[in-house]
């Protein structure tokens, strides 16, 4: 008996070995050099304990102090792993009303004094024009009376969404003349998520469209503004670019911007490639990207199983957290849905709060969801978000940065990432041991050289 408890503990040795290597590994991925003491003190203290009374022949009770050890451990580790409390499937609540895209503040910060669409907008909604004006006031993105301000980040910043503006009106493409192909949905649907990994997504679902997922009137573009929407389509590809680990750690600086505009170019690329290829087979395809959306992208992404909608109202993924930038391509091409993932994404928001109280500007609610418009949902606050954005010149991304899903996908993430879908005590602690190891100040300067 004590030949298998001492070699159980050797195999307890080199696991929690091999568990503080891949996490001191994991903190040079991420530039996080200064917190390995923080990770090693107290991996070095468990290994202590594991290792004395396997080299202490003559410690008293040694055979009950082994025990106890192993016992111990493999409890937490049982607690940890094992599925008790397993994650649900995410499901999107009942009742969930459309939006107006009118009223987004994307939308809202553009309507200028001599627009007919700034006249009818603050008619039908006089008690958000002082917010608005006051909003309008401010030096807004990219410019020089910032504190963030960067000329040639400014350059990057403004000239892709220039471009992205620009080559958003050819969303819709030309109307197809080629008679719709006989597709088996199973095939197409595989045969679409390679295609749209090859042209550059990281994580590619389909969804049959609801009519949440539609806004109810468009409000960007002045041209189509006030545009009621309508989609025959019946099926939704929704798709995701990750946005660079090293970038979104500057924020809420320079760089953060620059690396929002370029994935959003990256999005808006693949989803014209993915909407012309489906034109091929015969098919109507429509291009979602930033500035010419129909539809609500982060519900989208959440029914078509890439994550789930947290605390900061955007979708989180597994993978990268909200690290992400979004497409969607619209069709009537005959597809075969994906259903949610099982993740404990939204229990870990409930418990984590990092991204609240975080945010600089306070838009993040705190504590469980709230009861809006007969939907439980947390609802950040978009005005005083946008507010702080347009202080201080960027796009901010503190709250992208402070979440503990942000970090790399390294193996010792990818560990913890399925505690999390199997236990909800590890819900509930890593939180906890993330402020430990990481603290509450995640920015490092890690531009690049050519941001000076």
């Amino acid at each position: 008996m004590l030949l298998l408890l001492e070699g159980f503990n050797l195999i307890l040795i080199l696991f929690f070995t091999g568990l503080l290597i891949l996490t001191v590994y994991s903190l040079f991925i991420e530039h996080e050099k200064d917190k390995i003491p923080r990770a090693v003190a107290p991996g070095i203290i468990l290994l202590g304990v594991l290792i004395l009374p396997l080299i202490s022949t003559s410690l008293p009770h040694r055979y009950i102090i082994l025990m106890a050890c192993d016992l111990i451990i493999l409890l937490v580790i049982s607690v940890l792993l094992l599925p008790i409390g397993k994650a649900k499937p995410f499901v999107m609540p009942e009742g969930i009303k459309r939006i107006d895209e009118r009223d987004v503040m994307f939308s809202r910060a553009s309507y200028r004094e001599e627009e007919v669409r700034y006249a009818d907008y603050y008619r039908r909604t006089p008690e958000k024009q002082p917010i608005d004006d006051f909003i309008r006031s401010l030096p807004g993105l990219c410019s020089p009376l910032t504190p963030t301000y960067n000329p040639i980040a400014a350059a990057v910043t403004e000239g892709n969404f220039q471009y992205l503006y620009d080559i958003s009106r050819y969303v819709e493409g030309a109307k197809t003349s080629v008679t719709p192909m006989t597709v088996d949905p199973s095939e197409i649907s595989s045969m679409i998520k390679e295609i749209s990994k090859y042209f550059g997504a990281v994580l590619v679902g389909i969804t049959e469209l609801q009519p949440y997922h539609l806004y109810t009137h468009r409000g960007r573009r002045p041209e189509s503004y006030g545009t009621e929407v309508q989609l025959s389509h019946k099926y939704a590809i929704a798709f995701a670019v990750e946005m660079d680990y090293e970038m979104v750690k500057n924020a809420p600086k320079a760089p953060t911007v620059v690396e929002s505009s370029q994935q959003y170019i990256i999005a808006a690329t693949i989803g014209m490639q993915l909407s012309y290829f489906i034109r091929q087979y015969g098919f109507e395809a429509r291009n979602h990207m930033d500035g010419n959306y129909l539809v609500v992208a982060p519900l989208v992404a959440a029914d078509a199983g890439l994550g789930e909608i947290g605390r900061m109202e955007i979708l989180m993924t597994e993978r990268f957290g909200p690290r992400v930038r979004l497409g969607v391509v619209t069709t009537d091409m005959p597809l075969q849905p994906d259903k949610p993932l099982s993740l404990g994404l939204e229990q870990f928001c409930l418990y984590c709060e990092k991204c609240s109280r975080e945010c600089p500007s306070k838009s993040i609610p705190h504590g469980p969801k709230s009861n809006i418009n007969g939907v439980a949902r947390w609802q950040i606050n978009q005005e005083t978000c946008y507010t702080y954005w347009s202080k201080i010149g960027t796009d901010c991304a503190v709250c992208m940065n402070s979440c503990p899903y942000s970090k790399p996908d390294t193996p010792i993430h990818k560990l913890v990432r399925f505690s999390l879908r199997q236990s909800q005590i590890s819900r509930r602690l890593f939180p906890l041991l993330d402020d430990y190891l990481y603290g509450k100040k995640p920015y490092k300067n890690l531009k690049p050289k050519w941001i000076k």
